[in-house]
């Protein structure tokens, strides 16, 4: 272990027991209220610091609780038996098998061939191919090291240079589309359902896929039309004469005809889409479609055992669970009470109008990822910071869920984003430069908070607004 994490990890177990063991337990809190927060205190440092894998981090933190008489282990570990988990699960296997199938590398090459082969004809390819793939894919990570690889053999081909404004305008238009997009859709991330975990359960059935489609819709426009301008504004370059598309007509004659496989995934993640959509109609929860189909998938010998051990990202799933149970947790214990009382002076003007809720929340997380790396470890401390005051809210507590998950996506210095740092590893970090992710992240993050206010009118009609 490095010397700085062997630190904060001292200082993080230290800080945990001193809180769990020595400091006066607080009027109004329980000493079982105390270790929850001493353990969420310890592990958000281990987090920060990675000093042990994150998913370890959360297995320790929900066994402390048991261990230390904080909840029994039903109420520590039971979210690894709700709906939220099995729908990350399917949803995984599903992403896995567009994966390995190829079917998302022919969408992309596809959607590609119809357009003109210069930045802007490309550059808008990728924001439409990365946009229609989001859904089926529930993982930044891949999405990341599959897109940059496709957008440099384009720049490639167009003959820019490595890291001139051209070459990074095109990674950062396949990031965009394949991972900016993620807030379009409930199904794009498992972030997405992580966060919607940690809300009340009565408040959880207002982002079923279809509703959190049409709420997004209005800050998927803005997203898709305000980016393009802003990456074109940036860095197209001044000849932008289309040339030849071979290299594009290339790959797709590689890839050969569709193969059965394809075929199948593509029908399997389309019905099941479908499904998630008339989920009120039919009656079938999304987590049980997910599964059907993937089942489908193993019947049919597209995904194997082997698929499962080594394609799905068992440790993220792991984490993805603990954060989770966060939530529930904090209720049982008293804790979210608590600091109800402490939070409302501060937080409960900007909560009270969904207006200025979508102004100063984004920025809030902004700074926060200035100092918390992981997109959902930001996201967690942020909604679990606002679920006391549920009562306070001036708007459905679902709506915390969308800014969250809209605004975590930060990457104005290269440490604050995972999936970017995938992104350019995959294409040897020769694509774009650390002037051209700011500008780009700055630009994001303007565009973020004005498709946020115009979605505001939309649900003020649907409600929960």
């Amino acid at each position: 272990m490095k010397r700085g994490k062997l630190i904060a990890g001292v200082i993080g177990l230290a800080l945990g027991i001193a809180i769990a063991f020595f400091i006066p337990t607080p009027q109004g809190l329980s000493h079982a209220a105390m270790v929850v927060l001493a353990t969420l205190v310890t592990a958000n440092i281990f987090w920060i610091f990675n000093v042990i894998p994150n998913f370890a981090t959360g297995l320790l933190m929900l066994a402390t609780w048991v261990v230390c008489n904080a909840v029994p282990f039903e109420t520590s570990f039971a979210i690894f038996s709700t709906t939220t988990m099995w729908i990350i699960i399917g949803g995984l296997a599903l992403g896995a098998a567009a994966t390995k199938t190829g079917l998302i590398t022919r969408i992309a090459y596809k959607i590609m061939s119809f357009f003109p082969a210069n930045f802007k004809g490309q550059s808008l390819a990728l924001f439409i191919s990365g946009t229609i793939i989001a859904p089926m894919i529930p993982s930044a990570h891949p999405k990341a090291a599959m897109s940059t690889p496709i957008a440099q053999g384009i720049s490639n081909a167009l003959s820019y240079k490595p890291k001139s404004k051209a070459s990074s305008g095109l990674f950062l238009a396949a990031m965009w589309g394949f991972f900016v997009t993620e807030g379009s859709f409930l199904s794009a991330t498992a972030q997405n359902y992580a966060f919607k975990g940690l809300l009340p359960t009565k408040y959880q059935g207002v982002l079923s896929w279809g509703n959190w489609f049409l709420m997004m819709l209005p800050w998927t426009l803005i997203i898709l039309v305000a980016g393009y301008m802003v990456l074109n504004f940036l860095f197209k370059p001044k000849d932008d004469t289309p040339v030849s598309k071979e290299f594009i007509n290339t790959q797709l004659a590689d890839l050969g005809p569709m193969s059965r496989d394809e075929k199948i995934t593509a029908a399997a993640i389309l019905l099941a889409i479908i499904m998630w959509i008339l989920e009120s109609k039919i009656n079938i929860p999304s987590a049980v479609t997910a599964l059907i189909w993937v089942s489908i998938l193993v019947a049919t010998n597209v995904l194997t055992a082997d698929d499962f051990k080594n394609r799905l990202s068992w440790s993220t799933i792991i984490f993805i669970g603990t954060v989770m149970a966060l939530g529930n947790v904090m209720q049982t214990v008293g804790l979210t009470t608590w600091l109800r009382g402490i939070l409302k002076p501060v937080i409960g003007p900007v909560i009270g109008n969904i207006w200025i809720a979508v102004i100063v929340l984004p920025i809030i997380i902004y700074l926060v990822k200035f100092v918390v790396v992981s997109l959902i470890a930001t996201g967690t401390l942020v909604t679990l910071a606002l679920l006391p005051l549920v009562s306070e809210m001036g708007f459905n507590p679902a709506l915390i869920v969308i800014i969250v998950t809209t605004s975590v996506n930060v990457w104005l210095l290269s440490y604050m984003n995972a999936p970017f740092l995938t992104g350019s590893a995959a294409v040897q970090d020769s694509m774009a430069s650390r002037a051209a992710l700011a500008k780009s992240s700055i630009g994001y993050m303007a565009i973020n908070i004005v498709g946020l206010l115009i979605c505001v009118p939309l649900w003020q009609l649907m409600g929960i607004a």
